[in-house]
């Protein structure tokens, strides 16, 4: 709504002269502020920091991130999963089903670090005695319920549409 003033603000003080400056000076500032509170409003949607401070807290266990690196790329952000200077990292992450778009034609290389896992990769991970976190978006939910059992699905936390979890304590 506060958008809409802005540009009818804008629109209006465009055809009168007098108020052309006044008129796009109050649309910038009314707009600017328009997009702060837009940003504030859906920064759970466009960021996984609430997850991956949830993850940061969380006892020691490899990530697997599902489908794009995209979409959780803040995760790996804030939650420092890049290497450090030593070139190693708490966790390890791994990418379920993200051989896609542009990290496809890198990830078949010779001697391109395997990170990637399909559905049966992710099947014998989550069994095993090693703790694994998986984080996805709301509506893959079920898609794991399915694939692992709903009772190895230990919801860890939840953000925007997007869920963490563990496959044990």
């Amino acid at each position: 709504m506060v958008a809409a003033a802005a540009f009818l603000i804008g629109a209006v003080s465009a055809w009168r002269p007098r108020l052309a400056i006044a008129g796009m000076t109050l649309m910038m500032v009314l707009f600017t502020h328009a997009a702060r509170v837009a940003l504030t409003v859906f920064d759970p949607y466009l960021a996984s920091r609430p997850l991956a401070e949830s993850l940061k807290q969380q006892a020691e266990g490899d990530l697997i991130v599902d489908d794009q690196y995209y979409t959780f790329s803040s995760v790996f952000f804030y939650a420092d999963l890049s290497n450090g200077a030593d070139g190693t990292s708490r966790r390890r992450a791994w990418l379920l089903n993200g051989r896609v778009n542009n990290l496809e034609y890198g990830s078949n290389a010779p001697g391109a670090p395997q990170v990637f896992l399909d559905e049966n990769g992710l099947r014998t991970k989550w069994a095993s005695d090693q703790r694994y976190f998986l984080i996805c978006e709301k509506p893959q939910i079920k898609r794991f319920e399915t694939l692992l059992g709903s009772d190895k699905l230990l919801r860890v936390a939840e953000s925007g549409g997007k869920s963490l979890f563990a496959n044990r304590n």
